[in-house]
C-alpha cells in the first residue's frame, strides 16, 4: 500500500523520467479542458434545451472524477514535507489554497441548477482555476514574471512613449476637429478616446476625424502606433528569451553536477 501510495505522490508532483508530464496530470489536464467546455456552451439556450441532460450527465463524470483526484492529493498530502505527517498533514493540506480552489470547482458539479436557476452554471467557469496547477502554466507564470522585472526599465520607456503618443495625438486632434464635431471631437478626453482607439488599432469608428487636418493626424498617429503595439511586445518576448535561457543554463549545470557524484558512487 505504501508503494502504491509513493506512486500516486509521483504522478501528482509529476515526478517522471525526462521530466515528461505524468499520466495522472495528462487525465486531469483533459478533465479540465472538458469540464470548461461544457461549461462554455451550454450557455447557449438551443445546446442547452437538445442535450442540457447528457451534458448534466457528463458534469457529474467530471465531477467525480474532480472528487477522485481530490481524495488523492488528501492521500498524499502527508508525503510532502511541507504539510506535516498523518491526520495533521491532511487538515493542513485542505486549508490550503489549492485545495480550496479544488473544492470550489467541483461543488458546482453537483448543483442541481435547471432552466430557472441557470445563471448559476456559469459557475461551473471557476474550473478554470484548475489551470494554476498545470506546470506548464506556472512555468510561464515564472517566464511571464521575469521578463516583467529583467525588462522593467524598457518597459516603462515604453509606456512613457505612449501616454505621449496618445496626448499629443488627441490634443492636435482636438484642435483640428473640436469647431467641426464638437460632440465627438469636442474635448480632449473625448479626443482621447479616439486617440485610443487609433493606436491600439481597435477603431472602432463611433468619432472619425472629417477634416483634411484631422486625417492627416489620424494617419500619423496609426502609423506611430504600430511602434506603440510592437516596442513592448519585442521587449516582452526578449525577456521571455532570457527567463528560458536562464532555465535552460541552470537546468545543464545541475545535470553537470550530478554526473561527476553518478561517477564517483558507481567506482
Amino acid at each position: 500500500m505504501n508503494e502504491f501510495r509513493l506512486r500516486i505522490y509521483e504522478q501528482i508532483i509529476n515526478k517522471t523520467p525526462g521530466g515528461r508530464t505524468s499520466f495522472f496530470n495528462k487525465v486531469c489536464g483533459v478533465t479540465i479542458f472538458i469540464s470548461i467546455c461544457f461549461a462554455v456552451i451550454v450557455t447557449e439556450n438551443s445546446i442547452d434545451y437538445q442535450f442540457g441532460d447528457q451534458i448534466d450527465l457528463l458534469d457529474w463524470i467530471v465531477g467525480a472524477l474532480f472528487c477522485v483526484e481530490y481524495l488523492c492529493r488528501l492521500w498524499v498530502a502527508p508525503l510532502e514535507g511541507k504539510y506535516g505527517k498523518g491526520w495533521k498533514g491532511i487538515l493542513r493540506y485542505m486549508v490550503s489554497p489549492m485545495a480550496i480552489i479544488d473544492i470550489i470547482a467541483i461543488i458546482p458539479s453537483f448543483i442541481g441548477v435547471r432552466a430557472e436557476l441557470k445563471i448559476l452554471r456559469i459557475i461551473r467557469l471557476l474550473r478554470i482555476l484548475k489551470i494554476g496547477r498545470s506546470e506548464k502554466f506556472k512555468q510561464s507564470i515564472f517566464h511571464f514574471n521575469y521578463a516583467l522585472r529583467s525588462k522593467s526599465q524598457e518597459l516603462q520607456i515604453s509606456t512613457l512613449y505612449t501616454v505621449l503618443l496618445l496626448l499629443i495625438s488627441s490634443t492636435f486632434m482636438y484642435l483640428a476637429e473640436s469647431s467641426v464635431q464638437p460632440e465627438l471631437l469636442g474635448s480632449i478626453p473625448r479626443c482621447l478616446w479616439w486617440s485610443i482607439t487609433t493606436v491600439s488599432a481597435v477603431g472602432y469608428g463611433d468619432s472619425i476625424p472629417v477634416t483634411a487636418i484631422g486625417k492627416t493626424i489620424a494617419s500619423i498617429t496609426s502609423l506611430m502606433g504600430i511602434a506603440a503595439i510592437a516596442i513592448p511586445t519585442g521587449i516582452l518576448a526578449s525577456g521571455f528569451s532570457e527567463s528560458i535561457g536562464v532555465q535552460d543554463k541552470n537546468q545543464k549545470e545541475l545535470n553537470q553536477n550530478d554526473v561527476p557524484m553518478t561517477e564517483f558512487n558507481s567506482n
